[in-house]
């Protein structure tokens, strides 16, 4: 019976401020809760019914459960002893303190896989996730001590505005951030279809880190930027972030680089690059290739292709299509006075060239070359209006756009706000990005680090004064990272993601990319529990000793909905602060 009460003071506790007498209520929870823990008619003990009472003194909510029964002395009889009054008590307090949490959720394509039961992955995740906020919620509308922020990934993830709000050092890409100085209108994604939607590459670094977690500040002092709590444009010399941009090119075809990034053909007359390659231009709805002419503006495409966001994507795409001096009426790129280039002299990075952008092959041809994407981003429901007020109506994830794979934008950690504003971000801009080619963690998992330890920029406002917040740190993925290792039948890598083409050897010059990816991400674990973070990790569907190791006891390993709901449960339990006191 001692058990039976203190589980359900545990369980009115949890559920303090939920007065209705619904499923969830704290009255109906203390019921259920007893009634799991101590059967009726137990000993021949007629009905015992829990009597909760429920206080709060001096900000701690108080669960006090009572029970008591009359009880037939079986045995005892035969001396004359009766009946006899059995009475217990447990008492639960749950005291407010500040907690801050960021969630990182993955939102790649195979998020939308149908193999938990009925519904997709991210079905499942979304009935997790809310479960998750209402315990912490305990019941309540708005709990003013807790923190709540998400990030959501695929192989970038989106936080361009949150850096800008903080004054986070961000680069200028001359032809994307400041695309109207070239089309006229205004520079936002939504409204020019051209411009930055806000997600970024990860951090500059270098290469091949090794696998231990613990050498994460060496790594941080040699250049990798890209594993601890320095945010770009910090005094220690942090160099700043770079807008993600997703160039027009097929994303299965590219040319070939060796480990000093330098393209692996000599110039010996006419060479193979992806531009020569007739099924690019299948017009199948495969290929990123968007025009950069708006209206037909052939004089846009010119200046925008010789831009600084567009000039060397387009050099390497189509420098093969120079084959000699004796025919330069197909060449993309030419002297700036239209005359022959020759690659092997004049260089790739040199500036005596320029990109003819009307030369562009099938440039004309809008089954191959089409406008890009105006409403890139996840469709919510018909008449919903977002944050700007901006109707959501129509949107899409299709290509061709320069945002592409980019998800919805997070949400700074933050104290005060309503339950319902964290219930709508999981149900509206928590969706599977499809089309995809990737998965990249690392990305994931730093920005989330990084927006909440840094509270010096992202800042946010403690209620309880005196009081450290407990920080925790919560990622759930349905697998590894995939960075598209596999290349097409002439070896040429094809993926695309926040450290750029594979091609720009960004993170190794010989090895597996994804080795260094789950590398860095195992470092940026070390990093936050260096802080005192807690971290927990869920995985669906797959299991991964990287995230073993960073989270140990903490890490879920999970294969269904009942699962991944039993682990955000347990770990939205062991956030709140909660404990028998009798």
């Amino acid at each position: 019976m001692q058990a039976g009460v203190d589980a359900a003071a545990l369980a009115g506790a949890r559920a303090f401020g939920d007065t209705t007498n619904g499923a969830g209520g704290r009255n109906t929870q203390v019921q259920v809760y007893f009634e799991e823990n101590f059967s009726d008619g137990y000993l021949g003990a007629p009905e015992i019914v829990p009597v909760p009472q429920f206080s709060t003194n001096s900000g701690i909510n108080v669960t006090r459960v009572t029970a008591s029964v009359e009880l037939p002395m079986l045995f005892m009889q035969i001396f004359g002893i009766g009946e006899k009054n059995i009475e217990v008590v447990a008492q639960a307090e749950l005291q407010p303190k500040p907690l801050e949490v960021m969630v990182v959720l993955d939102d790649t394509g195979s998020m939308n896989t149908r193999d938990v039961g009925g519904g997709t992955r991210m079905d499942a995740l979304k009935n997790a996730m809310y479960s998750f906020i209402n315990i912490l919620h305990q019941g309540s509308s708005n709990r003013s001590e807790l923190a709540l922020g998400f990030v959501t990934y695929t192989v970038t993830t989106n936080v361009g505005q949150q850096l800008r709000d903080a004054g986070v050092a961000i680069r200028d890409v001359d032809g994307f951030t400041n695309v109207a100085s070239y089309t006229g209108g205004s520079n936002a994604w939504d409204k020019n279809p051209l411009g930055w939607k806000g997600c970024v590459m990860n951090d500059d670094t270098i290469n091949d880190l090794n696998a231990n977690p613990a050498d994460v500040e060496n790594d941080y002092r040699r250049g990798a930027w890209d594993v601890n709590r320095s945010l770009p444009g910090d005094a220690d010399g942090h160099p700043p972030v770079t807008p993600y941009l997703y160039p027009p090119h097929s994303p299965r075809r590219g040319p070939t680089y060796d480990k000093n990034k330098v393209m692996t053909s000599d110039y010996s007359g006419a060479y193979e690059t992806a531009a020569r390659v007739a099924d690019n231009y299948g017009g199948s709805g495969n290929n990123n290739f968007y025009l950069l002419s708006p209206g037909g503006d052939m004089a846009i495409g010119q200046r925008l292709a010789n831009s600084p966001a567009y000039r060397d994507e387009f050099y390497h795409y189509y420098i093969g299509l120079n084959a000699n001096s004796s025919n330069i009426n197909d060449d993309v790129i030419t002297t700036p006075s239209g005359e022959y280039y020759n690659p092997s002299t004049g260089g790739s990075h040199g500036t005596h060239w320029v990109v003819n952008y009307s030369r562009v092959p099938f440039i004309t041809n809008t089954s191959h070359w089409r406008q890009p994407n105006a409403k890139y981003g996840f469709t919510t429901l018909n008449g919903r209006s977002d944050t700007n007020g901006l109707s959501r109506t129509g949107y899409n994830l299709n290509m061709p756009t320069p945002n592409w794979q980019c998800p919805e934008p997070a949400m700074t950690v933050q104290y005060g706000r309503n339950k319902s504003v964290y219930d709508d971000y999981i149900r509206y801009h928590n969706m599977p990005l499809e089309p995809a080619s990737g998965t990249l963690h690392h990305i994931g998992m730093l920005w989330g680090y990084r927006m909440l330890t840094r509270d010096d920029k992202f800042v946010r406002n403690n209620p309880i004064e005196n009081q450290t917040p407990l920080r925790a740190l919560v990622f759930m993925t349905d697998g590894q990272s995939s960075t598209g290792e596999s290349v097409d039948a002439n070896n040429r890598e094809f993926w695309m993601g926040a450290y750029g083409s594979r091609r720009h050897k960004r993170l190794t010059a010989n090895g597996p990319t994804t080795t260094q990816i789950m590398r860095r991400f195992g470092k940026v674990c070390q990093a936050a529990k260096n802080d005192g973070i807690v971290v927990y990790i869920v995985s669906l569907k797959a299991a991964v000793s990287e995230f073993s190791t960073c989270a140990g006891p903490r890490y879920y390993q999970t294969e269904d909905a009942a699962a991944i709901r039993s682990a955000f449960d347990q770990i939205a339990v062991d956030l709140v602060d909660l404990h028998l006191t009798q």
